[in-house]
């Protein structure tokens, strides 16, 4: 410990510097004057200093300032040593930056014991000191790294603009990151998709999964796919991606060319609301899945609801953080208090909506991400396609075994082929859809020769399931031939699938009960989709024919 002392009187200096000798300080100064007492402080830097009040020129009080003032933030002891006696004089001692002071003639078992005392002080502010550069040396750099990942954040996440025209919407991070996500892109069709997510928990830590699920998302917009594979395959991504205690929460839908007909897929977030002119809630797409990144691959259900709107009427999606808002009082806002927000002024907006969410919260900070997106039916400008459709005749056939079929889904390969060869991206959700509806009916009902009446209860439709992979588990010696003709002059595709097995009623498929309906399947909804739908062959073969 280094200690510089300042008195003008050499005696006191010398019995100073003994008395230090023997408590075993050898590392000492000594100034006659304050101008010097200054300069050997700036140069040598003493942990603490013995000082004299009355001195010639520059007297104690004004150098115990500029001394006080050049330690900085570290903590500087100066024990003032003096005659004075009177108590004016020892509190300017102390007002000028004196710690502490000790009378002359001085006790050195007080003065070293005062001495200690202050040296486990200026320790501690060192080490103190030391602390906060290393925190202020890591939050810079943190905050460069935050702005370095806001940047990467900012471009990975750039979304399609053109939706600014039909869709009005917020996302209100509770921390610098956004745990909540919203996407748009524009589909080949002339139509657009839009996705909101909510990853568990907030932050940086939630948000991390954004840039992987919003490459793939905007990847398969372009491609036109359905809303079965972009759950499907964000699903699988996530799978690999995501720890065990993670998941994402998705609403995806996917708006026709027209504006009114929509598609959608909701895995764990709050329902979709579907609000009439008059602001009545007429409709709740409720989640009818698990949320993204849960199931594995042969458990994942991707259905989704297919529904017809009007012009005028909105479709509002939301995350969880809106509903649970909290009052001070601990009061939750719920679905219910927001969509009485909805019905009490039809037509309200987003930044309205805001407004009464901060009124709500009456000062309290929200515990959540918070996202809003309205859409309002109307038609839309088309999209462009990204390429010009082949006019060479093509047909593809393919003859698929029990080995592939326990593996994969054939589909997806051919839909891709078939879409990407021919340039047909603005028909790759509806022929993905057509083809998994036959495809499936071939394996189940052909094939397997499971029946769908068991999917009338939830218990059944667990049953189903866990019988349609016992039963696949163990086909052999079958096969599902699927046939895809491209016509160019007229416009069409025709379809055709034939399966190996005894056949099965394909009229009771074609009744579509309240459950598949729920869930839009069914071989009603390929009639609606194609122009023509003939079943031959004791239901095992299939001829479809499909107008671009």
């Amino acid at each position: 410990m280094r200690i510089l002392v300042v008195d003008d009187d050499s005696l006191n200096r010398f019995l100073l510097m003994h008395m230090l000798e023997q408590q075993g300080y050898t590392d000492t100064l000594e100034a006659a004057d304050g101008v010097t007492a200054i300069k050997l402080a700036e140069q040598f830097q003493p942990d603490l200093i013995l000082l004299d009040v009355i001195m010639p020129g520059m007297d104690g009080y004004e150098v115990a300032k500029i001394l006080k003032h050049e330690a900085g933030d570290i903590y500087l002891p100066i024990i003032f040593i003096t005659g004075l006696d009177d108590e004016s004089a020892l509190v300017k001692c102390l007002e000028v930056g004196g710690d502490d002071f000790v009378a002359k003639p001085f006790d050195k078992v007080i003065l070293s014991a005062k001495i200690r005392a202050h040296a486990r002080t200026r320790q501690l502010s060192r080490k103190a000191n030391e602390q906060n550069k290393q925190l202020i040396f890591y939050q810079n750099a943190i905050e460069r790294e935050h702005q370095i990942v806001e940047h990467i954040f900012s471009n990975a996440l750039a979304t399609d603009e053109f939706y600014t025209d039909y869709i009005d919407h917020c996302l209100e991070p509770a921390t610098d990151f956004n745990g909540d996500l919203f996407l748009a892109c524009a589909s080949p069709t002339g139509g657009f998709y839009f996705l909101i997510g909510d990853f568990t928990g907030h932050g940086l830590a939630s948000a991390i999964g954004a840039i992987p699920v919003s490459q793939a998302f905007q990847a398969m917009s372009r491609k036109g796919l359905s809303l079965m594979e972009m759950a499907e395959t964000i699903n699988k991504i996530l799978l690999t991606l995501l720890p065990d205690e993670m998941f994402f929460a998705a609403l995806i839908v996917e708006v026709s060319c027209t504006g009114k007909h929509i598609d959608v897929w909701n895995g764990g977030m709050p329902a979709l609301l579907l609000q009439d002119t008059n602001g009545d809630i007429i409709n709740r797409y409720e989640s009818r899945h698990m949320a993204l990144g849960i199931l594995d691959v042969h458990e994942f259900e991707s259905e989704v609801e297919r529904s017809e709107i009007s012009y005028g009427q909105r479709l509002i999606g939301f995350s969880d953080g809106i509903v649970e808002l909290q009052t001070p009082s601990g009061e939750m806002l719920g679905e219910s208090g927001f969509e009485t927000w909805l019905v009490e002024k039809p037509g309200i907006d987003i930044k309205e909506l805001l407004t009464k969410a901060d009124c709500f919260l009456d000062g309290e900070e929200r515990k959540d991400d918070v996202t809003m997106v309205i859409y309002t039916s109307q038609m839309l400008e088309p999209v462009t396609r990204v390429a010009d459709e082949s006019k060479l005749p093509i047909k593809v056939t393919s003859k698929i075994p029990p080995e592939y079929m326990k593996i994969s889904d054939p589909i997806i390969e051919l839909v891709n082929i078939v879409t990407n060869e021919l340039g047909l991206f603005g028909i790759h959700s509806e022929l993905f859809t057509i083809l998994s509806e036959l495809y499936n009916n071939a394996l189940e009902h052909g094939l397997l020769n499971l029946d769908s009446s068991l999917k009338q209860s939830e218990d059944g439709f667990l049953e189903y399931y866990s019988l349609r992979e016992q039963k696949l588990a163990s086909l052999e010696n079958a096969f599902i031939e699927i046939t895809i003709e491209y016509f160019p002059e007229h416009k069409k595709l025709g379809l055709q699938i034939v399966d190996s097995g005894k056949g099965f009623d394909h009229a009771k498929t074609t009744e579509v009960t309240s459950v598949e309906n729920a869930y839009g399947r069914g071989i009603s909804l390929v009639k609606e989709l194609c122009e023509s739908v003939k079943y031959s062959n004791r239901g095992n073969t299939v001829d479809v024919m499909f107008t671009l």
